[in-house]
Formats: C-alpha cells, sequence, structure tokens
C-alpha cells in the first residue's frame, strides 16, 4: 500500500502558481427525522425522482442554485453540485424549505462538507514517468489501468490526480484554503519541476513495468 506524501513546506513565495478552481462541493446534513415515506413524497412532489429498484435515494434538484440532493429515508441528505460551500449551505436549506411546504416538519441539523472537488491547468505536459520513480512510496501511477498518477498528501489529506496534459484534479479537502495552499505547495515543491519535454512517456513506462514484473516473476519462479 502506497504511503502518504507529506509537503515540507506548505507556503512557498516568489513563484507564479496557476490557479485552483472548485468544480464541486459536497456537503451533508440531517432532518431530525427518521423512517421518511419516499414514495409518498416522490408523488406530492414533481421535482423529485425515486426509483427503489435503482437507488435507495429519492432526488431532488434545484435550477438555483444549481445542485441535486439525495433524500434518504433514514433523515440524511447529500446534496451535490454547489461550486461554492456558503452556496450549498443556501441550497440545503432551500431543500428543507420545499419539504416543508409539504408539511413535513424537518429542520436542518449538523451541516458538514464532505468533499471538495477542485481542478487546475498547470500550462504544460509533466513527466509522469519521473514522478512516479522519484516518488514511487507516495504515488500509484498504472497507465494500462487509469491514465492519471495518484498523488496522497499526508496533511492536509486529500488526493491529487495528475495527467499528462497537465490537468490536476483535488479531491478529498474539506476546506477551500486547504487546496490553495496545498496545491501551491505541490506545484512548488516538485510539479513544476517534471515538465515534459518530450522525452517519456506513458508507453515506455508500461513496458518498462512490464519487464520489471517479468524480470521479478522469473526470479521467484528460480
Amino acid at each position: 500500500m502506497k504511503g502518504r506524501y507529506a509537503l515540507r513546506n506548505m507556503r512557498v513565495t516568489g513563484m507564479e502558481v496557476p490557479p485552483t478552481f472548485i468544480q464541486n462541493v459536497v456537503s451533508t446534513f440531517s432532518l431530525g427525522v427518521t423512517n421518511l415515506n419516499l414514495r409518498k413524497l416522490s408523488l406530492q412532489m414533481p421535482f423529485c425522482d425515486y426509483n427503489p429498484p435503482r437507488f435507495a435515494a429519492m432526488t431532488m434538484r434545484l435550477r438555483e442554485p444549481r445542485t441535486t440532493a439525495l433524500t434518504f429515508a433514514s433523515g440524511n441528505m447529500v446534496c451535490t453540485g454547489s461550486k461554492d460551500i456558503a452556496l450549498s449551505l443556501y441550497a440545503c436549506r432551500k431543500y428543507v424549505r420545499l419539504l416543508q411546504r409539504y408539511n413535513i416538519p424537518v429542520c436542518m441539523h449538523n451541516f458538514m462538507v464532505q468533499n471538495i472537488v477542485a481542478s487546475a491547468t498547470l500550462g504544460f505536459p509533466v513527466r509522469l514517468v519521473d514522478i512516479a520513480k522519484d516518488h514511487g512510496a507516495f504515488v500509484s501511477y498504472e497507465p494500462d489501468l487509469f491514465p492519471g498518477l495518484v498523488l496522497r498528501i499526508l496533511q492536509p489529506k486529500m488526493v491529487f490526480l495528475i495527467f499528462r496534459s497537465g490537468k490536476v484534479v483535488i479531491t478529498g479537502a474539506r476546506f477551500i484554503e486547504d487546496i490553495h495552499n496545498t496545491f501551491r505547495g505541490v506545484y512548488c515543491e516538485f510539479l513544476h519541476k517534471y515538465k515534459d519535454t518530450g522525452t517519456s512517456s506513458s508507453s515506455e513506462y508500461r513496458v518498462n513495468t512490464k519487464h520489471q514484473m517479468a524480470v521479478q516473476s522469473a526470479a521467484s519462479i528460480t
């Protein structure tokens, strides 16, 4: 199992860092009730979808802010689609008010951000092969299974998906400021050092990896 990378310097200055953009905020909260009759609710509320054979939750959607909420019979809700924590909180309150309009005695409890997904564009291709070689204890790179390199950060706990094109997806964070600071640290500490000049490729990495596996298998047999 791979370990997690510990950043040595989170606040590196003097270097221009590409911006990060929030793509999705996943939040949860409780309605304060249990044993909701989701089938009855879905028949009363025209903007809801409920198909128990496919999924156990009732789906609700808002146009503004554009979000989707999953309502479970246990009284728990999951809100996704917002690009800001404040908007996610606002959307959750709107979902509660919509339920209250249908005489459902609910209120919002224990609002919590569970995951924030962000993205960034480095502006240059990345030598994923060399990152995998130099930081193999902290990253996972299996181009035959997934085109991106997976970097797990120890503190704050989050995951970076780094693609050869220079696209980066960040997930697992709970605070927007953590995303900005951690991305700056990762970029300044080593990402900018692996700008691809066309000397390596994922196909080369596949060949080398398969060769190493063949050598290891032969050694184990002998």
